[in-house]
């Protein structure tokens, strides 16, 4: 049979299909993504309940979600968007990509969805690596010129010298 999927909710996924709405445990879920609100699948029913669900490849409901992208992915999206823009303003665009990586990323494991996990790993690594050489950078610069005043006193300039 065909339905589409309405939700999943409780580790129970809910579709509809002929106007009734049929629940399905999620180990019935027999495809690699996670079920999407509003896509289409194939199922065996068994005793008022979905069984062998399958996602129909590429097809959603009319009004229903335009592509597959699970919420984690679009979390770990964002975060390498912010990522990106921590390169042009330094701070809190790279703080946003650790915080939208780290969540995208448990979520992402929660969903099995390896796309997303990619992606926010890519997001909250990235901010780290982004921090830690603008810390980096910024303590260089202090040590620089707090060489250049150290040997200012050693040499006896002070600032009518300058």
């Amino acid at each position: 049979m065909r339905g589409t999927i309405l939700g999943v909710h409780g580790g129970r996924g809910v579709l509809l299909a002929d106007e009734r709405r049929l629940e399905f445990p999620m180990t019935e879920w027999r495809s690699a993504a996670p079920p999407v609100a509003g896509q289409i699948v194939d199922f065996v029913e068994e005793n008022g309940e979905a069984r062998a669900v399958f996602a129909v490849p590429g097809a959603f409901a009319p009004g229903g979600a335009a592509r597959g992208y699970s919420g984690s992915f679009m979390l770990g999206a964002i975060g390498v968007g912010c990522l990106v823009l921590g390169f042009v303003i330094p701070l809190l665009p790279t703080i946003a990509a650790f915080v939208l990586g780290c969540i995208g990323a448990s979520q992402a494991q929660a969903e099995h969805d390896d796309t997303a996990l990619l992606l926010a790993r890519i997001a909250w690594i990235g901010a780290v690596v982004l921090l830690a050489v603008g810390i980096l950078a910024m303590l260089a610069v202090l040590a620089f010129i707090g060489t250049i005043g150290f040997a200012a006193v050693f040499e006896g300039l002070g600032p009518e010298h300058w």
